[in-house]
């Protein structure tokens, strides 16, 4: 913490738990926090990855000694303190070398490597598990199936030895990297992933919640800075944001219902126009104006919408910007003028579109001249400063990992588990309930 600027409130057993506040005044881009992660590893649903940095890696390459995806450049950097050395010392210990035969495979192990990392760190007592909340939840489910077999087979120095992780120590780290880890990310100026993982930081886990929040935090590799965005008075609690800005109510309280299992009441959550964005609402066939409620109605000239139909547009609306991706100009803006005429001037659908636009005007001066590109970035620029002061919105910005699929809120979870569960059915070598025979030679 910035010496002298803000003081840790509060308990774990009351409502908010402990949270941040400021101890005096704060200006508008006051550092107030920069920390290096207690764990680093894969994200439990990700790209194939290096084991190590998270660095994207091309094609499938494996450590000599345990079997697990690791770079070039990782495998032949010597570093006797790197979390890989610990857990493929702990691994060739127990004999266990891990053999995929495809990248689909290889990404299966992800999701217990940094809950691993964090077992071997012994402690996160500090951290908010969720335990009783999770069991028998689709998270809990997916690491008691895919998780829990291998972790708890795992013993010090051999085969011999007492074993480590009990079930309910394991679902706990779990528990804990789910709830209070932050994504790591970098990217290309063109917006492609170069890494991706996830990291667990000791005090930035007391920042609360605000989905119109004081706080924003960078990332310089692994270490994480967080800075005011607007100013901040003396007293006043000091927020982050859990999910991205940019999507819309209903999103949002279904991620913090399911996944860190409380409901936020910030004043935006309680705004139906989500402080005038009108994030989620339909453009009304009849006026253009924004419809609002469930199913939506426009209070203008009183058109309505079944939900139906709004599940509809939304799903065609989504697949249409899904698969935009290096397209002409003509088809660009055409795509714009058709989203506009069902969507408000800022859904997030719509501003999903504008961002991709944006990426692709950089490399086309035509489209970067254009009086829609001047547009787009003076609507998403405006739409970051109402929800975020301070935050830029030019480029991909926060918007990189919003969801694909348009998820109405319902259980988002469930949705991702099923698909995640689905996929591993179809695996040939996989993470068996009862054995690790079969991920290891």
């Amino acid at each position: 913490w910035t010496e002298g600027l803000v003081r840790v409130e509060g308990c774990p057993q009351s409502g908010p738990g402990r949270f941040v506040v400021a101890n005096t005044d704060l200006p508008a881009g006051q550092v107030v926090l920069t920390e290096s992660p207690l764990v680093f590893g894969p994200k439990q649903s990700s790209a194939l990855v290096c084991v190590q940095c998270c660095g994207v890696l091309e094609e499938l390459r494996s450590c000599q000694r345990c079997g697990l995806p690791l770079c070039l450049n990782c495998s032949t950097t010597s570093s006797e303190d790197s979390s890989h050395q610990a857990e493929c010392l702990l691994f060739s210990q127990n004999q266990i070398l891990f053999s995929f035969r495809s990248s689909d495979e290889a990404v299966k192990v992800y999701s217990m490597v940094t809950v691993l990392r964090l077992l071997m760190q012994g402690t996160w007592d500090q951290f908010e598990t969720h335990a009783e909340q999770r069991t028998d939840s689709p998270i809990w489910i997916y690491n008691q199936k895919f998780v829990v077999p291998l972790l708890s087979q795992l013993r010090a120095g051999g085969p011999d030895g007492e074993l480590l992780f009990p079930q309910d120590r394991i679902h706990e780290a779990a528990g804990a990297l789910d709830t209070n880890t932050f994504e790591v990310k970098t990217v290309d100026s063109a917006g492609a992933v170069l890494s991706i993982g996830r990291a667990l930081y000791q005090q930035a886990a007391l920042f609360n919640n605000s989905c119109s929040p004081t706080c924003t935090r960078t990332f310089s590799g692994q270490q994480v800075t967080f800075s005011t965005t607007r100013a901040v008075s003396a007293g006043e609690e000091l927020t982050i944001c859990y999910t991205g800005l940019l999507q819309p109510t209903s999103i949002r309280q279904a991620v913090f219902s399911q996944t860190k299992h409380f409901t936020c009441c910030c004043a935006r959550c309680s705004d139906q126009t989500e402080m005038g964005t009108f994030l989620s609402s339909m453009a009304c066939p009849e006026c253009g104006l924004n419809m609002t409620a469930s199913p939506p109605a426009c209070s203008a000239c009183g058109e309505t919408i079944t939900s139906d139909r709004e599940h509809q547009v939304l799903e065609m609306c989504q697949n249409l910007v899904k698969r935009l991706d290096g397209q002409e100009c003509m088809v660009w803006l055409s795509s714009l003028k058709k989203l506009k005429r069902f969507l408000s001037v800022h859904h997030f659908i719509l501003v999903q579109l504008k961002q991709k636009f944006l990426l692709h005007a950089k490399t086309c001066a035509a489209c970067s001249e254009g009086q829609d590109c001047r547009e787009c970035r003076e609507q998403v620029q405006w739409l970051f400063n109402t929800l975020q002061p301070g935050v830029g919105g030019g480029g991909a910005g926060e918007w990189g990992e919003e969801r694909s699929k348009v998820m109405s809120g319902g259980d988002i979870v469930k949705q991702v588990m099923k698909t995640k569960l689905g996929e591993s059915s179809h695996l040939t070598t996989n993470i068996e309930a009862n054995t690790i025979a079969k991920l290891t030679m």
